[in-house]
């Protein structure tokens, strides 16, 4: 075999901080006991396997490691929301909240600078095929340059979108606008158009429950 376990092991416990990780959107909106990176790249990785079925265009095994890959830098480099530096500033929330979140075109290449450093931190004691799929599928990922990518790009921002509809449910107070827009805007393919529609359906069945209690 020949493999160097203990570097591997150091890999999975750093991949395995993600575990740990509080998703920063839903703990600045006060959810109660949100969900992990690592819970909403699970859920993501679920997604690309049922629309790569779909969908004969898209390769399976490439969108399923699109989405497992996607936020593995954020174990190092922490998860950033689009509203950090507003936040920072003392922008009021509930305005926010309610906007189209985007990163300027500075805090997003930082963003992608700081994550590019801590997953060459990660996989750099790894054997050198996992090294360079890990970092090429980040890399791929990013630019959103193949279909795979696109995808899951797409998927990231439904799976989101549910996420919010869910927590909406059970904490009717938490705003979730933003979440709603951002999938909007991002969703271009039919398929992630369809989808849109399910979890839109969803959010306003969850709003007339709201009103009704």
């Amino acid at each position: 075999m020949g493999q160097d376990w203990d570097k591997l092991l150091d890999f999975l416990e750093q991949a395995g901080r993600l575990k740990r990780l509080r998703r920063k959107g839903w703990v600045d909106r006060g959810v109660a006991e949100p969900e992990s990176v690592a819970d909403h790249s699970y859920r993501l990785a679920l997604l690309a396997l049922l629309a790569g079925l779909l969908d004969p265009g898209i390769d399976l095994a490439r969108a399923v490691i699109l989405a497992l890959v996607h936020d593995l830098p954020e174990a190092l480099a922490g998860d950033q929301t689009p509203f950090d530096r507003q936040l920072e500033a003392g922008v009021d929330p509930a305005q926010l909240f309610r906007s189209h979140p985007s990163y300027s075109p500075e805090a997003e290449a930082e963003k992608s600078a700081r994550e590019r450093a801590a997953l060459r931190q990660m996989v750099a004691g790894l054997p050198d095929e996992l090294r360079r799929l890990l970092s090429e599928a980040w890399e791929d990922y990013e630019a959103g340059a193949t279909p795979e990518a696109r995808l899951v790009r797409q998927l990231d921002k439904l799976e989101t979108a549910l996420q919010a509809v869910e927590y909406r449910a059970e904490q009717p107070e938490i705003t979730i606008d933003s979440f709603l827009l951002g999938a909007d805007a991002e969703s271009v393919d039919p398929l992630a158009r369809e989808l849109l529609g399910a979890i839109l359906r969803r959010a306003g069945q969850v709003r007339e429950r709201v009103n009704q209690d």
